[in-house]
Formats: C-alpha cells, sequence, structure tokens
C-alpha cells in the first residue's frame, strides 16, 4: 500500500456504531418477531432468551403501542432503561409493519473488553451473523435523550444521542461524547469532549463537530494543554471504510522539557475497518518554542567555561548562540502515520527557524521516524546554518538498524581561535551507531597560541543510548605551541583511554571516562635556550576534574647553564579563571647558580598569561662540599610573566625557624640572565642559633657567638657565568676562638664573590678585646677572603702595655685539613704599664719588651711554636716589696729572696712553646745583679751584707695557656718557686713542682 492510499479504522468502530443504534433494534425486535403485540408476546421472547425485562404498557393500538418505565437486565443493574418506547405500526396484506421507533430517556450501559463491544444481557437480543454485508435498518427512529455509558480500559466513555430519521436514508442528530479521564500507559487525557452533527444517506454515516481536550500528558514525555478543534468522519454503509479530516489548535504544549505555544495540526485520516488498517496525514507546527527557562539561563553561565585554554573564545559566541537557538523557535513538519501490518511515524520536511535565524530542517526523504518493523529511522538531506551556529549539512539513510550519513561543518572562528571538524561520517548496523571525524583547533593559550592542534574521534552510541569516545588510543598531535616564553616544537602524542573509552555517557546522561599520555616527550625553546619535558605518564579523569602528570623533568638551557625542574606529581584542573592545581616534591636548580631547590610542594595557576606558585621548598649549597647548611622557605611566591620569573620568599633555618634572609629572584627565560636579591634584616646568634648550624666553615673556628649580623647580597647570572656580590656587618659580636674569647667584634665585610665567599683586599674587623690569656684591645684585622675557602691575613694591631701587638700577614686554607699559621708580633711591651695593667701585688718592674708568638692550628687544636719574647738593650729592673710568706726557705732561699728585692737585669728572654687548649712549656731565662743589701745568716769568707752579686736564674714552668699571667707574675714574683726550694740542697735553679729540671 502506497502513501497514498488510506486505510480502515478497527474494527471496534463498527461495533461501536452498532451500539448507538441499539436502542431502536431492541425496540424493532418486537417487529422483527412477527408476533402481536397485543397477545404479549413481548414477554414469552424475551424469556426465551433470559432477558429479564420490566415494563408497563401504557397505550395500545392498531397502529401505536407504547411502553413507559422499561428496564431489562438484572433489576439492581439494569443493562437498558427508558422513560417510554413507542412503535408504530403500518397494516399491509402481510399483516403489521414497523415503520418508526421512538423513545426517550435512555440509558444503556456497556464494556470494551479486547476492543469488543459488551451489553451484558442485551448481547442476547443481538441477530445471529448471517455473513451479510452490515447495512443499516430502513427504519425511522426517533430519539430524545439517549445516553450511552461505556467503560473501556482507558476509563469511562459517556455518549449522547438526539435526533431522528431514517437510519438508512436520512437521520439527522447530534452525538456528544464526553470523557472526564483517559488514560494509556503513562499518557492522560483529561476533559475530552466531542459534539458532532450526524447524518446518514445511502453512503454511510456522517460526523461533524467541535472537538476539545482539556489536556493530555505523557509522563517523561509532555504534552498538550487547551485543545481544540474540528473533526469530520465519513463511514461506509457497511462500515467497512472510514475517512475523514481533523484540524487542532493546542494553545500550549511540551515535549520533554521544551516548551511551544500554538501546536497546530491540520490532516486527514482514512481507515479499512475489516482489515485492521489505517492511516493519517497531515502537518503540525507550532510557535515560540523554547527550553527550560533555567537551562537557557545556565547555557550563558558557560561562557566563561574554559577559561585559559585554546577553545575559549570559541566558547562564548557559541553558548550565545545556542542560548539564541533554545528559544522562540518555530517549527512544522509533515506527519504521516500508517498502522497495519506494522507501525510506522515519520516527521517530514521538518523546519524549525529561532528568532535568531538559527535554522534547522531535515528534507528530501522520509524523514524522522519509528516504525515497529525497522525500529528508529532517518532519511534526508539536514542542514543547520544561521543564527550564529556554524554550517552543518549532510545526509542521513538510517533504517533497521543500518545505513549512514555523511555531514560536514563550516569551521568555527572567533577571537584568534579556529576549530575545523573534517567530514563526519556516520555509519549505523544492529541498532549501534559509530560517528567518526577528526578536530584541529588553533587558538590562544596564555599569552601565545597552540596551532594545529588536532586529534582522531571516533564515539560509538549503543542501541540503549550509551556513548563510547575513542575506545583504543588515538594520536594527538600539534604544529606548534608558545606559553609564556615557551615555544614548543611539533609534537604527535599517544593520548589512550584509561578505561573502556576516552569518554563515556552512561544511557541514564552520567558520564565518565579518563585518558593518559604514557612517556611524554616535548621539546622547543624559551627564548633562545632549549627546553625539554619529559613525563612519565599524563594522565586525566572524566570523574574527578583535572588531569594528573607524574615524574615530571623539566630542562631549560644548554650545557652547564641547564636549569632544571623535577616534580614528583603535578595535578591541575580548569576553573572560571583558568588552570590550576598541585605540585608535590619539585626540586631543582636555577642554570648555574650554586643553590639547590628541593622537596617543594603548594598550589599552581595558569590564567591568561601568568604562571603563578605559591608553596614552601628547601635550598642548599650545590658544591659537593656545602659551604651553607640547607634553608626552608614555606612563603614561597613565583611567577611566570611573558617570559620572566619572579620569585619571593622568606629563608629559614629548618630545626629554629629563625628568619634568616629575604630572597628576591628576577630571571629572563628569553635572554637567560637573571638576579637574586638576598636581605638579611639580622640574624641574632646566641644559646638558640649558632653560626654552624648556617654554615659548616665556623665549626671548630669560632663558638659561643653572641650578637646580630646584618646586610644584603646579590647574584646576577647569564650567558657569561654567574656573579654574586655582598656586604654584612655586625656592631658587636662575642665569640670563643681557638686562640680565645673576644667581645665587642664589630666591622663590615664586602664580597666580590659572595657564593664563592671571596672579597677584595682591605677588608677590617675591629675587636674590642682578645683574651689569649692575656687580655689585649683596641684591635684591628685586615683581611681577605681568597677563592677556595681561604683567608689572607693582611695584618692586624692591637695596643698592648705600652706597646703593640701585631698579627703577621699569612695564608690559612679552610678548604683543606691542612695546618694553619698565624704569627703574632709583640714590639715595645713596657713592663711597667703591663704590671700595672694586671694589678699585680707587690710587684715593680721596668723593662721593654719586644717577640714573636708564631701559632699554628690544625685538626689537634692550636699551639704555640718557639715562641720568644725578649727584653730590649738596657735591660730593666724588678723589686718585689711584699712580705716573706714562708721562713724555712734556708740559706740560698733567703739569699735569692733578698736579691729579688731589688734587682737589675740585663736580659730577661722568655720562649714559648706548647698547645693552647692544653700545657704551655715557658722557659724564663733573666741575669741581673742585687742592688741592695742580702740579709740572712752569714756565710764563711764573707761580709754580713753583700750588694752587686750577679744572679742567673733559669726557669721552666709548665701550665696552660690560659695560664699566661699567673706564669708571668711567677717570673715576676718567683716567691713560689723559693719557697719549694728544700733547705740543705745543693744551690740548685729554683724551680716550681710542675717544672723540669734545668741548668
Amino acid at each position: 500500500m502506497d502513501e497514498g492510499e488510506t486505510v480502515r479504522p478497527p474494527k471496534r468502530i463498527k461495533r461501536l456504531a452498532a451500539g448507538l443504534a441499539l436502542p431502536a433494534v431492541v425496540l424493532g425486535v418486537l417487529w422483527f418477531e412477527r408476533r402481536p403485540i397485543a397477545e404479549h408476546y413481548v414477554d414469552r421472547a424475551l424469556a426465551e432468551r433470559g432477558l429479564p425485562a420490566r415494563y408497563r404498557i401504557a397505550a395500545l393500538g392498531p397502529f401505536t403501542q407504547r411502553l413507559e418505565d422499561v428496564s431489562l437486565g438484572d433489576p439492581a443493574r439494569p443493562d437498558l432503561t427508558a422513560d417510554w418506547a413507542e412503535l408504530r405500526l403500518a397494516w399491509g396484506f402481510g399483516g403489521p409493519q414497523v415503520v418508526e421507533v421512538r423513545a426517550g430517556g435512555v440509558r444503556l450501559n456497556g464494556r470494551l473488553v479486547d476492543g469488543k463491544l459488551n451489553l451484558g444481557s442485551l448481547d442476547r437480543l443481538m441477530p445471529a451473523p448471517t455473513g451479510a454485508p452490515f447495512a443499516l435498518p430502513d427504519l425511522r427512529v426517533a430519539l430524545d435523550d439517549a445516553r450511552l455509558g461505556l467503560e473501556t480500559p482507558a476509563g469511562r466513555i459517556g455518549l449522547a444521542l438526539d435526533g431522528q430519521g431514517n437510519l438508512a436514508r436520512d437521520f439527522r442528530g447530534r452525538l456528544r461524547l464526553h470523557a472526564p479521564r483517559l488514560s494509556a500507559g503513562d499518557c492522560n487525557a483529561v476533559g475530552l469532549l466531542i459534539a458532532a452533527e450526524v447524518r446518514t444517506a445511502k453512503s454511510g454515516i456522517a460526523l461533524d463537530g467541535p472537538v476539545d481536550l482539556g489536556s493530555l500528558a505523557c509522563d517523561g514525555a509532555g504534552g498538550l494543554g487547551q485543545v481544540k478543534g474540528r473533526a469530520r468522519l465519513k463511514l461506509a454503509g457497511d462500515l467497512g471504510d472510514a475517512e475523514g479530516d481533523v484540524s487542532l489548535l493546542a494553545a500550549n504544549g511540551q515535549i520533554a522539557s521544551v516548551t511551544a505555544k500554538d501546536w497546530r495540526f491540520v490532516g486527514k485520516f482514512a481507515a479499512d475497518l475489516d482489515a485492521g488498517e489505517g492511516g493519517l496525514e497531515g502537518d503540525i507546527g507550532f510557535v515560540d518554542a523554547a527550553a527550560p527557562a533555567d537551562l537557557r539561563a545556565s547555557l550563558r553561565d558557560y561562557r566563561g567555561a574554559l577559561a585559559g585554554s585554546p577553545v575559549a573564545p570559541l566558547v562564548p559566541p557559541l553558548v550565545d548562540a545556542l542560548a539564541g537557538a533554545s528559544g522562540d523557535v518555530d517549527g512544522k513538519a509533515r506527519l504521516l502515520l500508517r498502522h497495519g501490518r506494522t507501525t510506522d511515524v515519520h516527521l517530514r520536511d521538518i523546519a524549525l527557524e529561532s528568532a535568531t535565524a538559527a535554522r534547522l530542517t531535515l528534507r528530501d526523504g522520509k524523514g524522522i521516524g519509528w516504525s515497529s518493523a525497522a525500529g528508529i529511522t532517518a532519511d534526508g538531506a539536514l542542514r543547520l546554518a544561521g543564527g550564529g551556529l556554524p554550517e552543518i549539512a549532510g545526509r542521513l539513510a538510517i533504517a533497521g538498524g543500518g545505513g549512514e550519513g555523511r555531514f560536514t561543518v563550516a569551521p568555527i572562528a572567533a577571537g584568534g581561535a579556529r576549530l575545523a571538524l573534517a567530514p563526519i561520517r556516520i555509519d549505523a548496523d544492529g541498532g549501534s551507531y559509530r560517528v567518526q571525524t577528526a578536530a584541529t583547533l588553533d587558538g590562544p593559550l596564555g599569552d601565545g597560541a597552540v596551532r594545529g592542534l588536532a586529534m582522531p574521534l571516533t564515539a560509538r552510541i549503543g542501541g540503549n543510548g550509551a556513548i563510547a569516545l575513542n575506545t583504543a588510543c588515538a594520536p594527538l598531535s600539534f604544529e606548534s605551541l608558545a606559553v609564556a616564553g615557551i615555544r614548543l616544537a611539533p609534537a604527535r602524542l599517544p593520548l589512550c583511554p584509561t578505561g573502556k573509552a576516552l569518554v563515556t555517557i552512561a544511557p541514564d546522561g552520567g558520564v565518565g571516562g579518563g585518558g593518559a599520555i604514557p612517556g611524554l616527550k616535548l621539546a622547543g625553546h624559551v627564548g633562545g635556550a632549549p627546553l625539554t619535558i619529559v613525563n612519565r605518564r599524563f594522565g586525566f579523569d572524566i570523574g574527578r576534574p583535572g588531569f594528573i602528570a607524574d615524574t615530571v623533568a623539566i630542562r631549560l638551557g644548554a650545557g652547564d647553564s641547564v636549569s632544571r625542574l623535577d616534580v614528583d606529581r603535578l595535578t591541575g584542573q580548569a576553573d572560571a579563571r583558568g588552570l590550576a592545581g598541585r605540585f608535590e616534591g619539585a626540586a631543582g636548580q636555577i642554570g648555574a647558580v650554586p643553590l639547590l631547590l628541593s622537596e617543594g610542594q603548594g598550589d599552581w595557576r595558569l590564567a591568561n598569561a601568568d604562571l603563578s606558585l605559591t608553596g614552601r621548598l628547601k635550598v642548599a649549597d650545590a658544591a659537593a662540599d656545602p659551604r651553607f647548611e640547607p634553608l626552608i622557605s614555606d612563603d614561597v611566591r613565583l611567577s611566570l610573566i611573558d617570559g620572566r620569573i619572579h620569585a619571593t620568599g622568606q629563608l629559614r633555618q629548618p630545626e629554629t625557624n629563625v628568619a634568616v634572609a629575604a630572597v628576591r629572584i628576577d630571571h629572563d627565560l628569553a635572554k637567560a640572565r637573571g638576579t637574586a636579591l638576598l636581605d638579611v634584616p639580622g640574624i641574632t646568634f646566641g644559646r638558640a642559633l649558632q653560626p654552624e648550624r648556617l654554615t659548616r666553615l665556623t665549626f671548630g673556628v669560632v663558638a659561643n657567638v653572641e650578637g646580630t649580623v646584618r646586610g644584603e647580597g646579590r647574584i646576577d647570572w647569564n650567558d657569561a657565568g654567574v656573579t654574586s656580590t655582598g656586604a654584612f656587618r655586625t656592631d658587636s659580636l662575642d665569640l670563643a676562638a681557638a686562640f680565645g674569647p673576644v667581645r665587642g667584634l664589630a666591622g663590615e665585610i664586602r664580597f666580590s664573590d659572595l657564593l664563592g665567599l671571596e672579597t677584595p683586599p682591605g677588608q677590617e674587623v675591629r675587636l674590642a678585646e682578645v683574651n689569649p690569656g692575656v687580655a689585649v684591645t683596641d684591635g684591628l684585622i685586615r683581611y681577605q677572603l681568597l677563592p677556595g675557602q681561604k683567608l689572607r691575613v693582611e695584618g692586624g694591631r692591637w695596643p698592648f702595655s705600652g706597646g703593640e701587638l701585631f698579627l703577621e700577614p699569612t695564608v690559612m686554607d679552610f678548604a683543606q685539613p691542612v695546618a694553619r699559621h698565624m704569627t703574632f708580633r709583640v714590639a715595645g711591651l713596657d713592663a711597667a704599664q703591663f704590671i700595672q695593667q694586671f694589678e699585680f701585688e707587690n710587684i715593680a718592674g721596668t723593662g721593654i719588651f719586644d717577640g714573636t708568638l708564631p701559632m699554628v692550628f690544625d685538626d689537634s687544636g692550636g699551639r704555640i711554636e718557639n715562641g720568644l719574647l725578649k727584653v730590649r738593650e738596657g735591660g730593666g729592673t724588678l723589686a718585689y716589696v711584699g712580705e716573706l710568706s714562708n721562713e724555712d726557705l734556708g740559706t740560698f732561699g733567703k739569699m735569692a729572696f733578698d736579691a729579688l728585692k731589688s734587682m737589675r737585669y740585663d736580659n730577661l728572654a722568655i720562649r714559648l712553646d706548647g698547645n693552647l687548649d692544653g700545657e704551655i712549656v715557658s722557659e724564663i731565662l733573666f741575669t741581673g745583679i742585687n742592688e741592695r743589701p742580702i740579709g740572712g745568716e752569714k756565710l764563711e769568707g764573707m761580709a754580713e751584707e753583700l750588694t752587686g752579686l750577679p744572679f742567673r736564674f733559669n726557669i721552666t714552668v709548665r701550665a696552660p695557656f690560659r695560664g699566661l699571667v699567673s706564669t708571668a707574675s711567677n717570673f715576676i714574683d718567683p716567691t713560689a718557686l723559693i719557697r719549694n726550694q728544700k733547705p740543705g740542697d745543693s744551690p740548685k735553679p729554683v724551680q716550681t713542682q710542675e717544672s723540669e729540671d734545668k741548668r
């Protein structure tokens, strides 16, 4: 059967028509039985059929019989009642003949069961089938207020019929159908009302009248409201064929979540009732269709989606175009419905147009439809254009679970971005679909752009609506990529799904999937410096927005100036401002700058052209033999803008968290040069913090440091290398050194190479006091720090007891475990001032001394080697003016003691050897004469009092270096030595118990 043919409605219509005529048929049966009413045949006839009946004969005549209060069926629930019924007879040679049936107040109840009309007990009155075609009886009928209550699976339907005329030729009447609520599946019709004029003719039955429907709604599918229209129906005389036309208008309607106004349908229908076939064809249309307001509003929220990505400029105009196309849409199409062996529904010649001039058409084919035999079908030429949407054109031919489609999509361009899709191919097989294309994107990225970003796309759509995009690895490539001063060379990378597909969409709308690029390798340049990026695995999970990159290694530069950054884990995701995420386990080094960065962690963000990082890290010396201990910073801030790195942070000592220096770094990637500024506002050393926690170079050199050091440093680097300068100063620093405690150290040191710890010549430091056993004050040392951790002492000077103490020039190596030599020179020491300065009691003396104190420092400590102090020419005097503390000195002891009360010496020398932190061996040698008479016991052959006797003292003393003052007291006040001389001993040199034997 072709599309132009019409088919008949189902057979139930035929039985329904018969039911409407039943009141007349029931009353006319009396005639068909051809028995005189007067003989009360009615009772016998109904009784024979087992049909209970109740009625009252109101009139009985030769031409008219009238029954009233008619009731047939169960008295409690009769199947038919009538207020009255009349039969009008005509007499002929064959006897009486019924020529008219009249009735009023007829009430008939029925049910529709399995497509068949059931009138209860009245079915017993229906004539047996004869096989002859149905024909309306040649009988005049007049009905007043006749009603049929019909129970159907969909709900109750009420019909009312008024009219009169010959059923076979000229019946005229009005039929009203009312259904408060009809339900079928998930669909409900409320308030159906049909008021039709009924006419009969020899050709059949015709109905014409308005149709009203309060609403029609299907759960989840939509519905119509306030439907009004008109329908015309023609039934053939044998009720075998039906045809008609209908026009409907719905004030509002909804399909799924899309609403529209003024839904229209104008069409025709036809049916072959005997064959059970039929069809409907017509035009449908609507105006002002729109997606939900909240959905349209939410579309606008996506204008900023993918900000910072290359596709971002395309999003606002595309979102605006979609939002415009989702409202104020007028549409029309041709509807075709066929029901027979199969059921087919098609929408052809589809045309949708929005107020923004977006237009979608599907023409030149069967359109979109559904067939009980082939399922969903699509056939025709599709075109989408206008309203800011990309132009899409192609053809579909899908039916029976198979077919294909081919489409072309015009490139989309906006704001410097361009997206092009290769021709789209759709293949259908067994109810599933495969869609293939390839996307190529050009677009801005921060302050740069990506060009030729391309990837093939293959989507599989299952019969249940599930979608899987790229179920296997696909190459992701780009021709060029530039951002933040970085330019990457063309690359081709495998993008593989981590699960079943790169992107999955479940039938219920759930989105999942994920992908990874294993072994990512990129190469490029930053300015003129080569760049490589290696990543063990770059992946993302659709269920968790963002990406994860494990084991990232970045190298920038070449040769010795390579900057490196290694990150254990890098995560990120897109938000309204761009890309953001976290980094963990970051470590690296900037070019040849000898600083190692490690243990970095924190947050990063890429917005427009600005890459920023915040977090913490550790800074250490890159030298194989570190010059300073690692420091930490928990407030690092780094930005990369226009190819320039800017970083700040506060460096702290890890254990004490003491702030050491504020750092500011600026680096130009294009020129491979930069600067780091160090600001040390003040490091205070004390019990909580000692210098060895900052640098091992002070270990074993100084200890117990107290005071504050402040200063600043600068590190510069470029293609030529790294330079660094700085200046640090202190107003007062106390410390303990190997040669003794130091108080009030003050001065400034200027570095010509801060990282190498090198200075220009002429650095000065003042020392308020140094006490290696003999306190010296107001000292000044000039020095220079040399490469290789060497110290050049240019000289030192202290005023010392009327003379001076000098530190001779020397070079000390602190990089190697070697001996370090220092030589102190004493010039013009005045013994009288020395005695007065150190407040020696009972002693007086004169003499000017010179000498040297060579010192050696190594792993075993410090020591004096061949130290010598010697009185100048002219000698001096010694006088002990104290009381004798022990009378039992012996004869020679008393003589020596008496001689020391006033002695003039012409030479005196002190030799010093030994460890500074151990025992010093001092040899004291002097000769002289007594200037006062010697008292005591008389000696044989001598006078009682002697003067001008020559004496020679040779004393060896062993004592700690810190007892140097005590040693001086011994050689100036040797009474303790004299007391130790035993009576009766030979006149040996007087010495202490600690001293060695000397001759």
